[in-house]
């Protein structure tokens, strides 16, 4: 048996060996077209470098034998590799180049095809008007092919640029005929959801008509469609419980409103999970892991052949029982396979222990940047306070005009400084997924003043002016997470103001739509400074590790934080950064939020610079392990006549509460040996009920996760301007003596 093995494997080699260079010395098409097949199944494993080699083999073969339509659809394969590696450009340019060999090949499909792919690429980055004369080619072609479900692409995709650019007439025209042909046509492939997605847009061009009933309808139909079960339909759903709750809430039905949401939530949160779990998967095949994984599959499917070999011969040593030779030949090669599959099971075993650490490796280093990253920025805020507050002093001790100057530029220095610490945290926040909104007044009005003053310093220097338009018509108060939206007004205004020169910069402000209990807004910030290169506008908003842009035409270096920060953060909100851009002549970038209205306070909130503050004759302690910052802090209090002690730690405080009474603490939280937290506790253990405010470098909402089963009385995240300590103090001064 084994003799006759061995002869068959040299006949099949030698079979081989002759038609090789016959092989090798003919490319027929069909050796082109699985090349394409290859590229296209590899670049959906994301195994690019393979999937470029074999389409540029590909294009070297069609080329060879002269074959225009193969040249052509070569060209297209490059170009599909490209737009999945994010490189836009290249795929364009290659897209570009397969169009003369379509027409020279009068290949009208793969033309279709073609001016389909370039239009939808385009309408994906913004560029409506050229994505528009892309798709109309492609639409005008597609009539030809109304047979080929592949041509009714060009319709769904002008549907969706009609979509976006608002014209909603035009948009249900063409989703109307994508849901005619799909159910019409024999051939529609239920695994595309085009039909449910058709619908779903179909909604939105009639509620931007205000066709209410007819969008409820179609909503309703997308939800028939898809199924609940099905990881992949969850986003649609989401989207389409969405959109009922904004279709109930203009019908004015609370209660279907809220349970639409609901359902919304539900679906959002399964999206979410499928989509952290694909990530995951990127993320193991980016370190590599997807080799173990490929072995492990060959592993498999070698132990399943050798498994169909022990069933043979299982089979033949029936059959041949008789003949002892072979059956002893049989046995042994039986044996030899046992063997071999134990070895096989050993190995895989031991390469899931190795995805298992590579997996656990990974989550150590998540963690452990997060925790270098709150680690840094606690350490750089606490100096920071030092230096910002003492220019505050110094600022108000009315020094001469040149020492003001100097000052104000520190003072701005450091303010900037902090504002980059932020943005780190709030980045790594983001990517780590720990960041949450909070909903609370937001007086966009009193945001944009302190914005404003922030970045007042740079301005002047850059010699630049900034207007500011708020439409009249949005309310005094609103409902949303008021410190991110400031976060991103600052750093929009900032890049704008930092990168210009005498330029003018128009903040606006206005409402664009408006339900029975919300409100959209729309924020523009506009100048007519350098502007941003055509080919760089796909870059400025990656994340710094992604590389340091550059920029060629005017001479500056660009690490984008800044919009990095403000991009993740409008994600966070459920929004989105725009941008429109003409190099030499300005860049404007906008976005919309969707903010819940609320009752107007009655009692209005005086400026802190125009408030005057009772706090005179009160004594507070002052608890902070760093000399300069207890002092600091003491000299910020002192301007108010404010009786102060200061002690370096939290044996020494509870030694003086021991020997005299205070009004109120300001406690540090991170000291040595009794931290800012343990002290609390056992003041509190000892029956002192005293006010406490936690100062603290930290980041606000991180002190509040520590500080969570803590009997306190508010957290105040250094550095602070001293206005913000006076406000506070004096609240919870108030609120004490109520009790």
């Amino acid at each position: 048996m084994i003799a006759r093995r061995v002869f068959l494997l040299l006949f099949i080699l030698l079979f081989v060996s002759n038609t090789y260079g016959q092989i090798a010395r003919t490319v027929d098409k069909d050796s082109v077209i699985r090349l394409h097949e290859s590229a296209n199944e590899l670049s959906s494993q994301r195994k690019f470098n393979q999937a470029l080699h074999n389409s540029q083999e590909a294009l070297k073969y069609a080329t060879t034998i002269g074959n225009d339509s193969l040249v052509a659809e070569s060209y297209r394969s490059l170009g599909i590799v490209y737009i999945r590696m994010q490189y836009g450009e290249l795929a364009i340019e290659n897209y570009q180049k397969a169009i003369p060999y379509y027409k020279q090949s009068h290949n009208e499909k793969g033309l279709m095809k073609l001016y389909n792919n370039i239009g939808y690429y385009l309408y994906k980055n913004n560029e409506y008007e050229a994505a528009e004369k892309q798709l109309k080619e492609s639409l005008a072609l597609s009539e030809k092919f109304s047979d080929d479900f592949s041509s009714i692409y060009p319709k769904y995709n002008i549907g969706q640029l009609f979509l976006s650019k608002e014209n909603y007439i035009k948009a249900e025209d063409c989703f109307e005929k994508v849901i005619e042909y799909c159910i019409d046509n024999p051939n529609y492939i239920t695994t595309t959801n085009i039909l449910q997605t058709a619908h779903y847009f179909n909604g939105q061009a009639l509620f931007g008509q205000g066709k209410i009933e007819q969008a409820e309808k179609e909503y309703q139909k997308v939800i028939s469609f898809c199924d609940p079960n099905n990881e992949n339909h969850a986003e649609l759903l989401s989207l389409a419980y969405e959109s009922l709750a904004e279709v109930y809430t203009k019908k004015q039905d609370k209660e279907a409103a809220l349970a639409a949401l609901e359902k919304h939530i539900h679906f959002y949160e399964i999206f979410n999970v499928w989509k952290k779990d694909k990530t995951l998967s990127e993320i193991i095949l980016k370190y590599g892991i997807d080799d173990y994984e490929g072995r492990l599959e060959n592993i498999e499917k070698g132990q399943e052949a050798k498994e169909l070999d022990i069933s043979n011969y299982k089979k033949l040593t029936y059959i041949l029982v008789v003949i002892l030779i072979l059956l002893g030949l049989l046995t042994g090669v039986f044996y030899l396979n046992q063997r071999s599959r134990m070895k096989t099971n050993a190995l895989l075993s031991g390469q899931n222990r190795q995805l298992f650490e590579a997996k656990k490796q990974i989550e150590n280093v998540s963690k452990i940047r997060s925790n270098f990253f709150s680690l840094i920025s606690h350490e750089l805020r606490t100096p920071l306070y030092a230096i910002i507050g003492m220019t505050n002093l110094l600022l108000l001790e009315k020094p001469e005009e040149y020492q003001e100057r100097y000052l104000k530029s520190l003072k701005f220095s450091g303010e900037h400084l902090l504002a980059i610490i932020n943005n780190i945290l709030q980045m790594n926040k983001i990517e780590a997924s720990k960041m949450k909104t909070i909903e609370e007044n937001v007086d966009l009005r009193k945001s944009v003043k302190n914005v404003i003053t922030s970045v007042d310093f740079l301005v002047k220097e850059n010699r630049n002016t900034i207007d500011v338009i708020i439409d009249e018509q949005i309310p005094t108060q609103l409902l949303g997470d008021s410190l991110k939206i400031s976060q991103i007004l600052f750093n929009l205004l900032d890049n704008a103001v930092r990168y210009n020169m005498e330029a003018n910069i128009r903040l606006k402000i206005y409402q664009v739509a408006e339900a029975s209990e919300t409100v959209t807004l729309k924020f523009s910030i506009k100048d007519n400074g350098l502007g941003i290169p055509q080919q760089k506008k796909h870059i400025i908003f990656e994340n710094l590790e992604k590389g340091i842009i550059l920029r060629e035409d005017n001479g500056y270096l660009d690490l984008g934080l800044g919009l990095t920060t403000v991009n993740n953060l409008l994600k966070v909100l459920k929004s989105k950064l725009h941008l429109r851009s003409v190099l030499n002549k300005g860049s404007e970038f906008y976005f919309e939020l969707l903010l819940r209205k609320t009752e107007v306070s009655e009692i209005s909130e005086e400026d802190f610079e125009d408030k005057t503050y009772h706090l005179h004759n009160l004594k507070i302690l002052i608890v902070d392990d760093n000399a300069v910052n207890g002092l600091l802090t003491e000299k910020i209090l002192q301007r108010q006549e404010v009786q102060t002690r200061v002690v370096h730690s939290g044996f020494s405080a509870l030694d003086i509460l021991d020997r005299q009474d205070f009004d109120l603490i300001l406690m540090d939280m991170f000291m040595p040996k009794l931290n800012g937290i343990e002290t609390i506790q056992k003041i509190r253990d000892n029956n002192n009920n005293i006010p406490i405010i936690l100062l603290t470098a930290m980041e606000i909402s991180d002190a509040y996760a520590k500080v969570v089963d803590a009997k306190i009385s508010g957290v105040i995240s250094k550095p602070f301007e001293p206005e913000m300590l006076y406000d506070k103090i004096e609240n919870v001064i108030h609120e004490s003596s109520e009790e």
